[in-house]
């Protein structure tokens, strides 16, 4: 049996992908993300196929439990490619199709393909570019933040007929909290500067990798703002958030911080 490199890394993601919980100020749980060693770990050449299988186990994890969380994931789109960037996205993730939901290839063993997650819950946290978004080099100004944008792949009409590939459109910035920022004036006025500049675009913004409870504390205080970090949950396996998803049925998203 041939197996690439990236075949061969995906064979053994369900061991290595985690799901961390994205949630809001109150604490209740809004998103899941996607993370691992094994998406962090790979050259560029070889995370877009690792990607994609992510993608999938997730999605068959949450849709066999009947709870269709929203998903988001980190994903090293090439902004600068000569092709449009929904044809880009769907290349690097193996999407044949954007409709209601995300669709893969058929094979020949296959009439009909499974749909891989619904389309309006998936959210990639990519590259910042001005095809993404107008302006969005802005948030190049705060480096010490890390920003990305955050992208969904949605379906689309051309001249009344649906599309193959869809349309992206931005939904918020996912930053890097920078540890100590509850005790860094200078870090907290470029925190309210980038916040400003994300809700002129209509973008909300994820303060993402926080690493202290009194960093989350002064966070949690701006409005509108979604976080993600070890402090407020480690990132959980597969096995575990099924369990999870199977015993709390509907209720998932009312978990609570401290419960």
């Amino acid at each position: 049996m041939n197996v690439t490199k990236s075949e061969g890394s995906a064979l053994h993601l369900s061991d290595s992908l985690r799901i961390q919980p994205v949630m809001d100020a109150s604490g209740a749980i809004c998103e899941m993300a996607l993370v691992g060693d094994s998406l962090k770990r790979l050259s560029n050449d070889h995370t877009h196929g690792v990607s994609a299988v992510a993608l999938r186990e997730a999605g068959r994890v949450f849709q066999a439990s009947g709870c269709l969380a929203p998903l988001t994931m980190d994903h090293q789109l090439d902004v600068h490619t000569d092709i449009g960037l929904p044809e880009q996205l769907c290349q690097d993730l193996r999407i044949a199709a954007v409709g209601v939901d995300l669709l893969p290839a058929t094979s020949p063993e296959h009439d009909a393909a499974t749909p891989i997650y619904p389309s309006a819950k998936v959210i990639y946290n990519v590259p910042l570019s001005d095809r993404l978004v107008d302006g969005a080099d802005v948030f190049r100004h705060y480096r010490e933040f890390k920003p990305a944008l955050r992208i969904r792949l949605l379906p689309s009409t051309l001249d009344g007929a649906p599309t193959r590939l869809g349309t992206i459109r931005a939904v918020g910035v996912r930053v890097d909290i920078p540890t100590g920022i509850s005790q860094a004036h200078t870090l907290q006025e470029r925190f309210f500067s980038l916040l400003g500049q994300a809700s002129r675009k209509g973008l909300r913004v994820l303060a993402g990798n926080i690493k202290d409870i009194d960093d989350f504390n002064w966070l949690r205080m701006q409005p509108d703002v979604l976080f993600q970090g070890e402090v407020l949950s480690i990132a959980l396996s597969l096995e575990y958030i099924r369990e999870w998803l199977t015993g709390a049925g509907s209720g998932w998203r009312t978990f609570q911080l401290g419960e």
